[in-house]
């Protein structure tokens, strides 16, 4: 199996050019402006901004290799690519191992909140608030939340599903901590090559999608894994076309210096249009 720490040189030199390209082009312009102290901070960012997109590359680049041994995984775990003076994370997540809030039913929604901890009246208000954001009408429910209740707070309701997963941090009942704990777990982008991935699964995803509590043990077919260092899944062996895939960069510099990137990536199999970017922040 290759090793998760990628030091090949032929990737090293891609992801230098890439960046090099980045630094001179940003660094000339400053010149030109007679600024370069005054946008030193700009260049800085813009230096680890280009990594991250170049962290993004790499990705793409590893999801696309025909060998399936060679192929890089889908299971959330980390690869570290060392260039420069500079030191690149990068986690490839499964889109379809999270829990697709526009296809939930009422008790999935019940169990996702409460699997993280909330129940009595806070549940209620969350439950029927997540319910009356996405129904097509303007009647609340009785715990819940329409147009009026979001009015002074500058907040339209979509009636209809969520666009983003942030959407999901203005229903009434909702505030950061919790949104932290769920924020993971969730996606607006499952798309429609298969059904949910129990193997590539977050934990509270897996709780909700089952119908298993975190407390109840796993449920019945999912692999037992007795060495955390060694996946019990390979899913290489399956193919990623038209699977949507999370790619998040983190850069560190020597510096301090901090950058984050997460893009939702779809391979097409097309050699002319490999991919498609569904969303980037």
């Amino acid at each position: 199996m290759k090793s998760r720490r990628d030091t090949g040189y032929a990737m090293v030199v891609a992801v230098a050019g890439m960046m090099a390209f980045a630094y001179v082009s940003f660094e000339a312009v400053a010149v030109n402006r007679g600024a370069t102290i005054a946008v030193a901070g700009q260049v800085e960012r813009a230096k680890l901004a280009a990594a991250a997109d170049s962290g993004i590359a790499v990705a793409l680049n590893g999801l696309g290799v025909e060998d399936t041994k060679q192929r890089w995984w889908i299971d959330g775990k980390p690869r570290t690519l060392a260039i420069d003076n500079m030191v690149l994370k990068i986690v490839v997540e499964d889109e379809r191992g999270k829990i697709p809030v526009n296809r939930l039913d009422e008790d999935q929604v019940r169990t996702m909140f409460a699997d993280v901890g909330i129940g009595g009246n806070r549940l209620d208000t969350l439950v029927d608030s997540f319910e009356d954001w996405q129904d097509e009408d303007d009647d609340a429910r009785p715990n819940g939340a329409e147009a009026p209740y979001y009015q002074p707070y500058g907040i339209k309701p979509r009636n209809g599903p969520f666009r983003t997963i942030d959407e999901l941090s203005e229903i009434r009942g909702m505030d950061q901590n919790l949104f932290a704990k769920l924020k993971p777990a969730l996606t607006v982008f499952f798309g429609d090559a298969g059904g949910f991935s129990v193997q590539t699964s977050q934990p509270l995803a897996l709780a909700v999608m089952s119908g298993v509590g975190p407390d109840q043990g796993q449920p019945t077919g999912v692999p037992q894994n007795t060495d955390p260092d060694t996946p019990v899944y390979d899913p290489s062996a399956e193919s990623y076309i038209g699977r949507p895939l999370t790619v998040r960069v983190t850069v560190r510099d020597v510096d301090g210096g901090e950058f984050s990137r997460a893009a939702i990536v779809e391979l097409t199999g097309s050699k002319t249009n490999p991919y498609w970017i569904r969303y980037i922040e």
